[in-house]
């Protein structure tokens, strides 16, 4: 049986791919429970990884060291850089870890699945658009910062785990694949610095200026409607691609497709 990990941060973000299959078996693993459904002859493994570059390259190794994967997707939501509209579907042909000042690595996403990826998209009349993505470490949230990365990164969207995921896949010569839903605009500042909220003491302060500024609650409303749209978006571009993924045959051989390199 060939056997495919999709990762995401949160459970919200995992549910799109996680409910185009039907009932599974849950089981537990070294950093917490994993669910595992099936697409045909397609074992399908969902990990909730938490946010964030360091969180995700644990949930990453510690799944590829306790299964024998043909393949890997990073999925969840990601900010536009570029002119994707919310909702659309992100394909990643590159990953770049922009996590420092710079990009330290590139990883490129498997031919193969990219294809069938795209021919999911397709399947689904999504509208979708593809280039490379930069995983940074921290939420971009001013319109101003992600039109800085942008320049510097050429990139068309952005992220805060794939590349940490790619990396752990690459490091096991697995596929690695990335799908995401534009959630925010390239020109769109999102209600308050979620940054905050992973700073000691976060919860409380973010709570706080919440309570002291009561208009960012309604634009906190229509981000969730915007992550709705992204969701909506998942979920029909992964019924398709479970279609498409059990029909296909997942590379055999990753160590001449999945690479590495400095900018």
């Amino acid at each position: 049986m060939r056997r495919v990990a999709v990762l995401a941060a949160s459970r919200r973000e995992l549910a799109p791919a996680y409910a185009a299959l039907g009932t599974g078996e849950r089981r537990r693993r070294g950093l917490g429970a994993y669910e595992i459904r099936h697409a045909g002859d397609v074992g399908v493994y969902f990990i909730k990884t938490g946010m964030g570059p360091v969180a995700a390259a644990a949930a990453a190794h510690a799944v590829l060291s306790e299964v024998a994967l043909d393949a890997v997707v990073s999925t969840g939501y990601a900010g536009a850089l570029g002119p994707a509209g919310i909702g659309e579907v992100i394909l990643g042909t590159d990953v770049y870890d922009w996590t420092r000042e710079q990009a330290q690595a590139i990883f490129r996403a498997d031919p193969a699945l990219l294809a069938m990826a795209r021919d999911a998209a397709d399947e689904a009349t999504l509208v979708w658009s593809e280039g490379p993505v930069a995983t940074v470490d921290r939420v971009l949230y001013r319109a101003d910062d992600k039109r800085a990365l942008a320049d510097a990164s050429g990139a068309i969207a952005v992220d805060m785990e794939s590349a940490a995921i790619a990396r752990a896949a690459a490091s096991r010569n697995v596929p690695f694949l990335m799908v995401r839903a534009v959630s925010d605009g390239a020109a769109d500042d999102l209600p308050m610095d979620f940054n905050l909220w992973f700073a000691p003491r976060g919860r409380l302060r973010g709570l706080a200026q919440v309570l002291m500024h009561p208009s960012i609650m309604c634009s906190l409303l229509r981000m969730k409607r915007h992550a709705e749209l992204g969701s909506q978006a998942l979920a029909r571009f992964f019924r398709a691609f479970f279609v498409v993924l059990d029909e296909g045959c997942l590379p055999a051989d990753v160590r001449a497709l999945a690479t590495v390199g400095k900018r």
